[in-house]
């Protein structure tokens, strides 16, 4: 499947109101990685100083950084196609639907970068990748001088603690306004993060093939 006919395909879900798969899976292995971020960052918040904190520190970087590198496919995706307009863009939901949208967004890279910044500072031989395959360098901090180093230390942590405490308001935020859309709004938001069932409508791209018409029984 080539990106086009990836496209085409995606477009069938749109139709019928509906987020693709591949939006879908976007979504879900993201907000994985995001909630285990935050809760590992936490944990190794706690630990005491030491090679195993440091370790942690390291896949805790590794694995931002993935979520960037995701982030950014997701973005040329969503470039490419748009979901389904099951929300007003003019209504207040629709506002902050986009405002919620962009500082997720702006997270997916704010947060692994800030991370990246405070990895370089430290003084370490042990490597950075992306997904533990793509081998990712350090910033070239070490050529500059230690008091500047700690300063950029200090700055990134001040940015990465605000971005963090921002996104943890904003997921139940974002969840409770999906349940909200379920509940009392009646639309098709929340289920369509769960159906994968693809378009039903003959002639609609990802749609089963039309076996024809049916024939109908004789009127009584």
């Amino acid at each position: 499947m080539n990106l086009i006919t990836a496209i085409e395909w995606a477009e069938g879900y749109n139709r019928r109101g509906l987020y693709s798969p591949i939006g879908v899976t976007f979504h879900w292995v993201m907000a994985a990685l995001v909630i285990f971020q935050l809760g590992y960052g936490w944990y190794l918040g706690w630990q005491p100083v030491g090679g195993d904190k440091y370790v942690g520190y390291q896949t805790h970087t590794q694995i931002g950084l993935t979520i960037m590198m995701l982030g950014t496919l997701r973005f040329l995706w969503r470039s490419q196609i748009a979901g389904p307009q099951n929300v007003d863009e003019d209504s207040l939901a629709g506002r902050a639907s986009r405002v919620l949208q962009a500082w997720f967004y702006f997270s997916f890279f704010a947060l692994p970068i800030s991370g990246w910044v405070m990895w370089s500072t430290l003084p370490s031989d042990l490597p950075l990748s992306i997904a533990g395959v793509i081998p990712f360098p350090n910033l070239p901090f070490h050529q500059l001088s230690e008091g500047l180093q700690q300063r950029l230390m200090q700055w990134a942590a001040k940015a990465h603690f605000w971005i963090v405490w921002i996104t943890v308001l904003a997921i139940p935020g974002h969840a409770g306004a999906a349940v909200l859309h379920y509940l009392v709004k009646r639309d098709r938001v929340l289920p369509s993060m769960f159906d994968l069932n693809g378009p039903q409508q003959p002639g609609v791209l990802g749609s089963a093939p039309d076996k024809g018409p049916v024939d109908e029984p004789p009127p009584a």
